[in-house]
């Protein structure tokens, strides 16, 4: 797979472990936090999938999950200031092509949005 943004649009490889790291620090703002999951776990398409609850838990403080409505805050929040897709949610958080791309991985469709 070619990576391409667009003619004459740079672009720059990310350590996607570096970004997982950083999505379970709770010094940083939870919108934040989301979008550095989404890279930290995103698929060839851009997908980061999560088991039930896990999101929250990556997200949590001390040990202790985020409750079910402080992760769909952030995550509400991390889609209005377009840090991830509209399309995004607890169990997969989607990053869009023009701000992801990635040439290695399975070729295959998250569980979630397999289809739409």
């Amino acid at each position: 797979m070619v990576i391409s943004f667009g003619h004459d649009r740079p672009w720059g490889r990310v350590f996607q472990r570096e970004f997982q790291r950083k999505a379970q620090e709770p010094w940083h703002p939870l919108a934040h936090r989301v979008l550095f999951a989404a890279l930290g776990w995103a698929d060839r398409q851009g997908h980061a999938a999560f088991d039930p609850g896990k999101l929250a838990v990556l997200l949590g403080k001390h040990g202790r999950p985020l409750s079910d409505q402080s992760t769909n805050n952030a995550i509400s929040r991390a889609k209005k200031w377009d840090l991830v897709s509209p399309r995004s949610g607890a169990a997969c958080l989607v990053l869009p092509p023009h701000l992801f791309q990635k040439g290695k991985g399975a070729p295959v469709p998250c569980r979630l949005h397999q289809g739409r």
